[in-house]
């Protein structure tokens, strides 16, 4: 069980189940971007759900018109995800799926996507991909760059779709990507945060990947200073 709090009050009771992504500093920035940005009720799907945190935070905060749809292509995610669902008293619609793969012929009015998005250099040094298969690339970009350039096919009219691009990643391979798919992107929240301490150790590789503009970040007194910015684009118009 975990408890995911923002920085607003709200609280959401979970269960995380081992080898289901665990909800980080980014899970929050999304979510709050777009409470920050969005008062209407949508069809909602929640890509690389995990364990459901964000589809979920979004029907607690009116966001989200039922049933919830979320998939990830983990087994256990997908069950994870259904035990949450009822616990929070959310119908969903829940598929395992590899990106959009399942949803061939449906479209959303609102898509949200935190599928791994940092370099997978970083990802086997950090704690957050312990038991979570990463598999993105040198650069972080593999998984989100192909979700944007398909997202468009799964978007009804006005559809807002929002994702993030971390520090840990090639930031301006995505974002270029990113700007060639869609004409309405704007940046709608970023975030500083620290890199965790027990990541320090392996301070030459980061360095490497930086020198490389495969990472960016900001070392200020020994203390490694990463970001996540979210991004919303307006599709199907």
């Amino acid at each position: 069980m975990i408890q995911f709090k923002l920085e607003n009050g709200f609280k959401l009771d979970l269960e995380k189940s081992d080898k289901v992504f665990t909800p980080t500093k980014t899970t929050e920035v999304i979510i709050e971007g777009i409470l920050k940005n969005n008062s209407q009720k949508k069809d909602t799907l929640d890509l690389g759900c995990g364990c459901g945190v964000i589809g979920l935070s979004l029907f607690k905060n009116g966001l989200v018109k039922e049933p919830l749809y979320v998939s990830d292509n983990s087994d256990r995610a997908i069950e994870n995800v259904k035990i949450n669902a009822k616990k929070n008293g959310c119908s969903i619609v829940a598929k395992k799926s590899n990106l959009f793969s399942e949803w061939k012929g449906q479209k959303f009015e609102a898509i949200v996507c935190d599928v791994s998005s940092i370099s997978d250099e970083v990802a086997k040094i950090s704690p957050w991909f312990d038991s979570v298969e990463c598999s993105t690339g040198v650069g972080g970009d593999k998984l989100i760059k192909e979700v944007i350039a398909n997202v468009s096919n799964y978007a009804a009219k006005d559809c807002r779709f929002y994702f993030p691009i971390i520090s840990l990643s090639d930031v301006n391979s995505i974002k270029s990507h990113a700007q060639k798919y869609f004409k309405n992107l704007k940046s709608i929240k970023r975030e500083n945060w620290p890199l965790p301490n027990s990541m320090l150790k392996n301070i030459d590789l980061l360095r490497k990947l930086k020198k490389e503009n495969k990472v960016d970040y900001k070392e200020r007194f020994g203390i490694v200073i990463c970001y996540t910015e979210v991004y919303e684009a307006i599709l199907g118009s």
